[in-house]
């Protein structure tokens, strides 16, 4: 193996390299200036500073590349000067103050993907602006260390031309290394205590070179690491609130589960659904979140979500149609149809910030949010409950929503009495009658309830929020006759007074033989929770 020393190419191209170095540190002092003004802004008014904010004109992806860049090849030109044994300073000044520099820049970086979230502290704002002005300042002697390099300005003064002289190309910057390498199974130990002294010898005599280049590969790693960690990806806990570009969410809970609330399935045998119930609101200019940038990474597989699926959830929550997004908080679902074989994989929601990242735009990132769902298909506990008894649903979806009955009556009619006034002070008693709806095709009666029901604003189930749709939604009677059980879900109609006016008083429809039982009781199915009301 024929390994030539670099050190020529490095001192033919030293001018060079300069010049390309000083238009790097002036873009990245520009980009710091930048800073500067947009936190001193800020801090005298941040409504002037976000009026026209836009992150892109201070910081993105090209930013961070060229202060790698800046990195590398002040470790390339220290290595020349190490070898030749000149002065290393400012060499050794650059690499430690852009490593700053970075830092530097990715505190900004978090601070804009959230800064229409809330308003800064000022203390903040005032030191991040004060770092800025001090990375100016030290990044403006940086540049002119280097022109003076790249130019040869002043040479006598500075005492550079003999430095440069002294850089000159001779032989031994780029002699050949002729490293022999063999391998011989009979004798493997000797020969790799023989190489392992090879390698020895090659590293002594060019050990500025690994070491440069271990350097170089290390600080191309560690910036590969941070984009990919805090800048591509960002990984979140279900239940954390994060935001992105222009707006706030937090995944609240998921759930895998086959059914609909009333127990039907709505996917195949070998499918499974997975509900995510997410919170979330607008902090930019868009009102509407496109859902399309949403998938569900399951091992190595991804799927999209299913509206139609999440449709048919409606005791989870809202599903999300472009509904206009607003400065506060709205629950909506998500549903996902996947593999049922794929249920006991770890599940992680990706969300999209911008898919234009590679154009250098910021904020453009992966989002992360590791599931943990529920299992809404396995049995849970079953609750007993007696007349005049509440029922709370804090074990289930239902949160902290209570259901109680005080009292029941089974008829065909209700007389419902109320003053009736044709003139100011002029009333007289009357009545009328509440009936079952002629709709249907079955016999119809009432089950008149008093009782109450309270439910969990939080649990995100706003086209369940009347006793009717709570019944419908979740409702059995089950009733015996003649020593014999039946079971019937209640599909009711809203029935209530016209005139009258009755107060925790409600309507249920039911099958019209109830009337005749010996005995009632109501099944409420809340998904894998089971709660029985005894009325009779």
């Amino acid at each position: 193996m024929i390994l030539r020393k670099p050190y020529a190419v490095f001192i033919k191209y030293f001018k060079l390299l300069h010049v390309l170095l000083a238009g790097l540190v002036g873009l990245i002092l520009y980009r710091s200036f930048t800073i500067y003004s947009f936190f001193r802004t800020y801090v005298d008014d941040y409504r002037v500073a976000l009026a026209d904010f836009d992150a892109r004109n201070i910081i993105n992806f090209y930013s961070f590349l060229n202060v790698m860049i800046i990195i590398i090849v002040s470790i390339v030109l220290l290595s020349v000067m190490i070898y030749k044994n000149k002065p290393k300073f400012l060499y050794i000044y650059n690499i430690a103050l852009y490593i700053g520099v970075a830092i530097l820049y990715g505190i900004c970086y978090s601070t804009f993907v959230n800064i229409n979230a809330a308003v800064l502290d000022i203390r903040f704002s005032k030191a991040i602006g004060d770092f800025a002005l001090i990375a100016c300042i030290l990044q403006a002697l940086s540049l002119i260390l280097i022109l003076v390099r790249a130019t040869g300005f002043d040479i006598k003064r500075f005492d550079f031309g003999t430095d440069l002289q002294a850089l000159d190309i001779d032989e031994k910057d780029s002699e050949e290394i002729e490293v022999s390498l063999e391998f011989d199974k009979n004798k493997a130990s000797r020969n790799l205590r023989k190489n392992i002294r090879n390698f020895r010898y090659v590293y002594v005599e060019n050990k500025f070179v690994i070491n440069t280049s271990l350097i170089i590969a290390l600080v191309v790693i560690a910036f590969l690491i941070y984009f990919n960690i805090g800048i591509y990806n960002v990984s979140y806990k279900q239940g954390a609130a994060f935001s992105a570009s222009n707006y706030m969410m937090n995944i609240k809970s998921s759930y895998i589960l086959q059914t609909d609330p009333k127990g039907k399935k709505i996917v195949a045998d070998e499918d499974i659904i997975v509900a995510v119930k997410l919170d979330i609101k607008k902090i930019g200019i868009n009102e509407t979140f496109n859902t399309g940038l949403v998938t569900l990474r399951v091992g190595n597989s991804s799927y999209g979500q299913n509206s139609n699926l999440a449709k048919q959830l409606y005791d989870l929550g809202s599903n999300y149609v472009d509904q206009e997004l607003t400065d506060e908080y709205r629950p909506y679902i998500l549903a996902f149809s996947i593999p049922k074989s794929l249920s006991s994989k770890k599940m992680t929601l990706r969300i999209n910030d911008n898919v234009s990242y590679v154009k250098g735009e910021l904020g453009a990132q992966s989002i992360m949010v590791d599931l943990v769902p529920i299992d809404l298909n396995k049995d849970g506990q079953a609750f007993d409950a007696k007349l005049g008894e509440t029922i709370d649903f804090n074990d289930s979806i239902l949160g902290s929503s209570s259901f109680q009955i005080k009292s029941f009556n089974v008829l065909d009619k209700s007389k419902v009495e109320y003053n009736f006034c044709y003139a100011e002070g002029k009333c007289f008693p009357s009545y009328e009658y509440v009936t079952p709806t002629a709709s249907g095709n079955y016999y119809k009666t009432l089950l008149r309830i008093d009782g109450s029901l309270k439910m969990d604003l939080s649990a995100n189930v706003p086209d369940i929020n009347s006793m009717v749709s709570f019944m419908n939604a979740f409702g059995t009677i089950n009733y015996k006759i003649n020593d014999k059980w039946y079971s019937s879900k209640i599909n009711s109609q809203i029935v209530k007074p016209k005139i009258g006016k009755e107060t925790g008083i409600y309507y249920i429809e039911v099958i019209n033989e109830v009337k005749n039982a010996s005995n009632i009781y109501l099944t409420f199915n809340v998904r894998n929770m089971t709660y029985t009301y005894n009325l009779k």
